[in-house]
């Protein structure tokens, strides 16, 4: 009991760091892990560059670094105008489809009710108005809060991109250096493990980038195939434009299609109305299915465990646990495996029948690097 307890100490305690690291540090420090993000992306072509045209490596970093930062401004400054121009056309979207859709809703429901009482009529009519109003003062306060925010936030927002940017300068000039001064002060054993790790991290990362963008393309194919058959215009851009939605974490294809199923109910389009309901089940029922499959046979977890990091680490962390906290159970799972650290006892006990299984196509060589 005593040991246990001890133990039950020590996970409780670093379990409680990792949470209050990621709660309160990890956004003290993004800027600079962001800086360090792009200088680790950089880092090959300007060496491969360097050595192909004879060139110094701080010039051609530096060149690539401006390079980098430069497309990355001219990409958010298209994605921000077509914003933009979304926000700006909101307003007379919501009157001339929502409120349209509304009054058709309305117009059904008062056939329906014209043999009730004329008293029971008039008070539904009344919380119809007052709904429409709300809904009309709700997003002429939810614009305004967001503009708001939008400009109270760009301050903060550009002094955090100017650190990143300086960081990311200062990170790729000297990257071997800081990499030294880093090293020299961890004990070897330790050293090793981070190296591991590190190692583990990125090819899980790359796995898992590859295995999404493998249920990016289901989901695009059956988005495809569903919208040419209910004859929407524009079926592939559309269905490219929802598989990116239902790929970001909590957003999904739901933001797209309920809505757009909803008002074409309304609006009397019955046959596409129940055709993207029927298409958005499909949808989630194999997204629901496959990600978990997927996602582990990539980065090496059993589905079942994929899943349950997944909901975990959503429920906790929001989106970012839901892909964090599977990578973090893949590395030390993985670690584990080559014998880098012991997280629980493994008997060598022989294996039932019936728990045969295939074996992993993932698996991971540690590679030591040397300074």
């Amino acid at each position: 009991m005593t040991q246990f307890l001890i133990k039950f100490a020590y996970v409780a305690v670093i379990l409680g760091l990792i949470f209050l690291g990621f709660k309160y540090v990890l956004p003290l420090l993004m800027p600079f892990l962001l800086g360090f993000l792009v200088s680790v992306l950089l880092r090959k072509p300007a060496l491969f560059l360097s050595e192909k045209l004879k060139i110094n490596r701080r010039l051609v970093t530096a060149i690539l670094v401006i390079l980098f930062y430069i497309l990355l401004a001219v990409l958010t400054l298209l994605v921000g105008s077509e914003l933009f121009n979304f926000a700006r056309t909101s307003v007379s979207r919501f009157n001339t489809v929502i409120i349209p859709a509304v009054e058709n809703l309305t117009d059904m429901a008062s056939r329906w009710t014209s043999r009730l009482d004329p008293n029971v009529v008039s008070v539904l009519e009344g919380v119809v108005n007052s709904v429409l109003l709300s809904l009309r003062s709700k997003i002429a306060e939810l614009s305004t809060r967001l503009i708001t925010a939008i400009m109270s936030g760009l301050p903060s927002s550009f002094l955090n991109v100017l650190f990143m940017i300086i960081a990311t300068f200062f990170i790729s000039m000297d990257f071997g250096f800081l990499r030294w001064a880093v090293a020299r002060r961890i004990r070897e054993e330790n050293y090793t493990k981070i190296i591991a790790g590190l190692t583990y991290l990125k090819a899980t990362l790359g796995r898992l980038l590859r295995s999404y963008v493998l249920i990016m393309c289901i989901t695009f194919l059956e988005q495809a195939i569903g919208l040419t058959i209910l004859g929407v215009e524009y079926s592939l851009l559309i269905a490219m434009a929802i598989a990116v939605f239902d790929i970001l974490p909590v957003v999904g294809s739901g933001t797209i299609m309920l809505p757009w199923a909803m008002i074409s109910l309304v609006t009397g389009d019955i046959r596409r109305g129940v055709g993207l309901l029927v298409l958005y089940v499909i949808i989630t029922v194999i997204r629901q299915i496959i990600e978990p499959r997927i996602v582990g046979d990539h980065v090496g977890l059993h589905p079942l465990l994929t899943l349950m990091c997944m909901f975990v680490g959503y429920r906790i962390f929001g989106g970012v646990g839901l892909l964090g906290l599977p990578i973090l159970c893949a590395v030390l799972v993985g670690l584990e495996r080559d014998g880098v650290i012991t997280l629980f006892p493994n008997r060598d006990i022989p294996l039932p029948p019936d728990a045969e299984r295939k074996k992993k196509r993932f698996l991971f060589q540690i590679r030591q690097k040397k300074l």
